[in-house]
């Protein structure tokens, strides 16, 4: 029984070492934290230890002590996998600096191809404005040799697939997405015969680290319209702006429609869309909207709502408040009536994405993504969803990517266990008026748009000024 009392305090020693070390690693905790737990867990150990090596220990206690390490080292090895599905969710947010674009190499859907090497000498087409077009055609390139078609326009590029004045086109499947809302036959008349991956550096990288407890810092936050890889390139449907402010406990939101008429960062002539600089990749998101409210954006947070359903089923739905009844047009088509509606994953994702039932189109679907993240940051906090805990981390896997350093994020977590900052958070919209235009991305074909209002962006600069002292 000694030796199996020496081998346990040996066990929980080594285990003791492997836990506190992980919690230090982990860099969550305070150090006024970290040694409390440090110290009480300390005394345990010692104890135990004690009392397992000490001859003089009763049989009954001896057993007694055995039981107790046991549970101590059970207990220990559970929390370690709170402690690395915690560590590896946290460093998995923290983005990399590339992005992923795909590619589609597209053929009529009236021709006998059926392998990328029929189109072996043939002319396929392409956009002069696709900057990232150089490093693509080297990966199609070496599956067939083609001859290079080239369009400056969308209208052009659109019907020469589908006239069969070239055999193919290569584009971006985020541009072919628009182009397939815009144009519903490509649906029918094309199809894709082969993608191609290619990695772009991001450009919007901060060099300088902040204190994220204690100086204010502004970020994006990007929601695509993709199902895929957080890291691939796409429109963003939801644009937000968060201004905090962790002296004053103060988080403004900012929220701009999708469809907001601007200049896209780096570009001549027509404007476009807010939600198709995000086929340019999620820098020329950014800089568009410095250019707009005249900020400088710290870091961004681009989140796949569609995952999010997952974790509002884990918590059993949210209750999310609705300002007046309303029937979504998607399908299934949800109802929700006037006041707090109790919403499931599926349901919630339809509240978020709609916009055509509202007189102010994408400013309500703003304020409803704004009410959705409220309420389930609510349901999370609740302590009786920490045994799914685990389950939730492993559902959000690769649904956040963050360009905040893994140590900003942590400063911001203990300044909060520390202060306990009761936030304070205020909401505003910009606003503008519907009409029909040209944008950059479609040419002549006149889309959509929402042309800003002045005032309201106007507002939106001195309240950002006012957030984060400027």
């Amino acid at each position: 029984m000694r030796k199996i009392s020496k081998l346990n305090g040996l066990i929980l020693i080594i285990v003791y070492l492997i836990l506190m070390y992980m919690i230090y690693n982990l860099n969550l905790l305070p150090v006024r934290y970290f040694l409390i737990i440090g110290g009480v867990l300390s005394l345990f150990v010692l104890l135990f230890v004690f009392k397992l090596t000490r001859r003089r220990t009763g049989f009954i206690s001896r057993i007694a002590f055995n039981i107790l390490s046991i549970i101590f080292i059970i207990l220990s090895i559970y929390g370690m996998t709170y402690i690395n599905a915690t560590n590896n969710f946290l460093t998995g947010m923290v983005a990399k600096n590339f992005e992923t674009v795909t590619y589609d190499l597209i053929y009529n859907s009236n021709s006998s191809y059926t392998h990328v090497g029929d189109m072996y000498d043939k002319e396929v087409g392409y956009l002069s404005t696709d900057s990232d077009y150089k490093l693509v055609k080297y990966k199609v390139r070496s599956d067939v040799k083609y001859k290079e078609k080239k369009y400056t326009n969308a209208e052009e590029f659109e019907q020469a697939i589908e006239n069969g004045e070239v055999s193919g086109v290569i584009m971006k499947d985020s541009y072919y997405e628009i182009l397939k809302e815009e144009y519903t036959e490509l649906e029918e008349n094309t199809k894709v015969i082969k993608q191609y991956k290619i990695i772009v550096k991001k450009k919007n990288t901060k060099e300088k680290k902040k204190n994220t407890s204690k100086e204010p810092f502004l970020v994006y936050i990007s929601g695509i319209d993709t199902y895929g890889s957080i890291t691939n390139v796409s429109r963003s449907d939801v644009n937000i702006l968060a201004a905090v402010n962790p002296n004053d406990g103060k988080i403004l939101l900012v929220s701009i429609p999708r469809d907001y008429y601007v200049q896209l960062h780096g570009t001549t002539g027509s404007k476009d869309k807010l939600t198709h600089a995000g086929i340019y990749g999620i820098d020329t998101s950014m800089d568009t909207i410095n250019d707009l409210l005249d900020t400088d954006i710290d870091y961004f947070v681009r989140i796949n709502f569609s995952t999010l359903t997952t974790v509002v089923d884990l918590v059993d739905g949210v209750d999310v408040y609705s300002d007046m009844n309303v029937t979504t047009t998607g399908s299934p088509s949800y109802t929700f009536t006037e006041g707090v509606n109790h919403m499931s994953g599926e349901e919630a994702l339809a509240f978020a994405r709609e916009r055509h039932a509202y007189s102010t189109g994408d400013r309500h679907r703003g304020e409803n993504q704004q009410a959705i993240i409220t309420a389930l940051i609510k349901k999370l906090s609740d302590k009786k969803y920490v045994t799914k805990y685990k389950n939730i981390l492993s559902s959000l896997d690769g649904s956040f990517e963050t360009s905040m350093r893994y140590e900003e994020m942590t400063e911001l977590f203990k300044m909060q266990l520390t202060k306990k900052t009761n936030w304070r958070v205020e909401s505003i919209s910009l606003d503008g008026t519907g009409t029909l235009a040209e944008t950059y991305s479609m040419g002549s074909r006149k889309l959509y748009v929402m042309i800003p209002d002045e005032s309201t962006i106007a507002t939106a600069k001195e309240k950002l000024n006012s957030y984060l002292g400027e």
